[in-house]
């Protein structure tokens, strides 16, 4: 927290301020990035917020939020290199990725923006230098630098204190938010957990002093990483909130999942049903009536969290390779994009973003829906249904 806090300057910092905005039933924060504008050629959305168990954590994770927002929003597009997908010998291209139904078709003549990546895989292989790629700016950058091929979106954006723990921070959300899309979009059955944890117990204990239940239901899909959804519901608006996270520990998930849950649901309470009605997402419809949510909270068992953990990694590094090797083993493949701008490296961060083309992304306007193969055919191939006309999904 203390590093994070260094890069505060209302004048010359990547972060203006930061403040609480409520304490209870979790702490919530808020941080005003600087205008990315006056350092490059996108401006990012200026406030992002962060949840914690304890007022550190939740500080940390909004300046963190923070952090990643600014990495991701300061370039200038003349940095970028422009060339024709067909030019380039080891690029990933537009049409390698999940696009919506209405994007261009990509033509391998026509110049578009990159910047360059890491093939994970093979970096953790044998990082002989045959492990950089380009892939294209548009699906790195955020804001990105055009708006043809995909809808913007932050999924991926990693900080961590080294270049590992970025890479986790990234891979992990892209994983959560995989698993999250198909496992809604299926007839697929979320099976509910019981986590004994400390932590975890505290924030159900704060949970139930605003007449909160809490649910929490392990939703892992094929890549084979624990993914835990936590949903709070009540009788009174709001009525009903989720979070989720993936980690190589589901007790870590779920108190995350649960933190987010929490802070989802803290955020509806301050907009109010009016407000909360403009989103376009479809949390403010949850909100007002769980409806095809219930089947979340009606999930056969519990079971013990720690009945569905591995080993834990030895390492840091042990668990990178382990998500990696996961992800490979579901035939998709990440890469790593370095965001770090100097200023942020200063203050002893790193910044990235985590592209894993194949997966499948969760989508923020519920009301057009994006949907790629493996939302086809991995529940059939675990022996579920897809089905792509379900009822918005409840993720914000």
């Amino acid at each position: 927290v203390e590093r994070a806090e260094l890069a505060l300057d209302e004048r010359v910092g990547p972060l203006s301020t930061v403040g609480e905005l409520e304490s209870f039933p979790v702490p919530y924060y808020m941080t005003t990035l600087a205008e990315t504008g006056a350092l490059g050629d996108a401006s990012a959305p200026r406030r992002t917020g962060g949840a914690g168990a304890d007022w550190n954590r939740a500080l940390m994770r909004a300046l963190g939020e923070g952090l990643e927002r600014y990495a991701a929003a300061v370039y200038r597009g003349t940095d970028l290199r422009r060339a024709p997908p067909a030019t380039l010998s080891r690029a990933v291209g537009p049409d390698a990725f999940v696009r919506p139904d209405d994007a261009p078709a990509v033509d391998p003549e026509d110049p578009i923006e990159w910047v360059g990546a890491v093939d994970l895989a093979a970096r953790l292989a044998d990082g002989d230098g045959t492990d950089l790629v380009h892939v294209p700016a548009e699906a790195a950058l955020f804001p990105p630098p055009t708006e043809r091929h995909f809808r913007r979106v932050t999924t991926g954006l990693g900080l961590g204190s080294d270049p590992v723990g970025a890479v986790l921070s990234g891979l992990t959300e892209v994983i959560e938010r995989d698993a999250a899309m198909l496992s809604w979009y299926s007839t697929y059955e979320p099976l509910s957990l019981a986590v004994e944890d400390d932590t975890y117990e505290t924030l159900v204990r704060r949970a139930r002093s605003e007449d909160l239940r809490v649910t929490a239901l392990l939703v892992t899909v094929d890549v084979d990483v624990p993914v835990v959804t936590a949903a709070v519901h009540r009788e009174e608006w709001p009525r009903f909130a989720v979070g989720t996270d993936a980690a190589v520990d589901p007790v870590t998930a779920a108190r995350t999942a649960l933190t987010e849950a929490l802070q989802n649901w803290t955020e509806l309470r301050s907009m109010g049903p009016e407000r909360a009605r403009e989103e376009p997402t479809a949390i403010a419809r949850y909100a007002d009536d769980p409806g095809p949510a219930r089947r979340l909270l009606d999930a056969d068992g519990p079971v013990p969290a720690d009945s569905v953990a591995d080993e834990p990694p030895a390492s840091r590094r042990a668990a990178l390779s382990r998500l990696v090797d996961r992800l490979v083993a579901a035939d998709l493949r990440p890469y790593a994009v370095p965001l770090t701008p100097r200023d942020v490296d200063r203050v002893g961060f790193t910044a990235v973003r985590v592209l894993v083309p194949g997966a499948q992304p969760l989508f923020v306007d519920v009301d057009s829906p994006v949907f790629g193969e493996r939302a086809r055919r991995v529940p059939a191939e675990l022996g579920f249904e897809s089905r792509p006309d379900r009822s918005a999904h409840p993720y914000p």
